[in-house]
């Protein structure tokens, strides 16, 4: 203790010297208008980066709960989106006043896990599984375009197959004229696909959108797929081979919506039982 004193009354000067500055710094504030201006504007700029950096750490730890409510949000609103409900001339409806009042597609916000691009069957991994109400089949979209298609699934997670997947076709349609086909993956580029199927005779362009289909019986229709890139006419073939860039970046991929179709089981049902000769 004796120490500490000893040490105390030897900066004892310093100790002075720091309160009479003081002193006369607080007299020249109070009696000068333009250095007390220029105190409490300097103390101002201080006080507000502090409380901005402080905001921006608080924000920084509040991200996680923000891109949850903005998941559940876009959603919602995907949900009410008029494609979203029945048509209203649909015969089995109970009343045709409630067709735009009945969703068909479910939308279930989800966040990606684990992502690969590096195969030639790249999956994805989802943070919601059936305790979420997600089952094998479902579609699976981003703000940008589809994903891919929900593989397996259970309690907490749920595997996807992604369209950059050798097994991976997605019924697929020009916008522009209504020309229906099929998107693949050739396992070379992870941001380009291919549209097969589409005739000679059909105009294709650059720049041409590329939407999910009505045959589809996963995705719901006209959702973006990707945009036309490269058009090329093969000599003896009687269809295009047409390269699209898709709208997905799966590497920057975050959050996505799960689509559940309600009709989805009544229709494989039906179609399981057709034979084709």
């Amino acid at each position: 203790m004796r120490a500490i004193l000893r040490f105390l009354f030897g900066l004892r000067l310093i100790f002075l010297f720091v309160a009479l500055e003081t002193i006369a710094v607080v007299l020249i504030i109070r009696q000068n208008t333009f250095h007390r201006a220029s105190f409490f504007n300097s103390s101002n700029a201080v006080a507000g980066k502090l409380y901005t950096n402080v905001e921006n750490v608080r924000y920084f730890f509040s991200l996680r709960t923000i891109n949850d409510s903005l998941a559940a949000e876009n959603s919602q609103l995907r949900s009410q989106l008029a494609t979203n409900h029945f048509d209203q001339g649909s015969t089995w409806l109970l009343s045709d006043s409630l067709a735009l009042n009945i969703p068909r597609y479910t939308y279930t916000p989800a966040k990606v896990i684990n992502s690969t691009i590096g195969y030639r069957s790249n999956y994805l991994v989802l943070d919601k599984g059936s305790n979420a109400g997600i089952e094998p089949r479902m579609a699976v979209v981003s703000p940008n375009g589809i994903v891919g298609i929900v593989k397996d699934v259970s309690e907490n997670f749920a595997t996807v197959i992604s369209v950059l997947n050798k097994n991976a076709r997605i019924s697929a349609k020009l916008l522009s004229s209504g020309t229906t086909g099929t998107v693949i993956w050739e396992g070379s580029n992870y941001r380009m696909a291919s549209l097969i199927e589409i005739p000679i005779h059909v105009e294709v362009t650059v720049g041409d959108t590329v939407s999910t289909s009505q045959y589809s019986n996963i995705f719901p229709e006209n959702i973006f797929i990707g945009s036309v890139k490269e058009v090329q006419k093969k000599e003896g073939l009687s269809t295009y081979q047409i390269k699209i860039q898709l709208g997905t970046d799966y590497q920057r991929l975050g959050f996505v919506d799960v689509v559940g179709n309600k009709i989805q089981a009544e229709r494989d049902s039906l179609e399981g039982g057709l034979i084709y000769d």
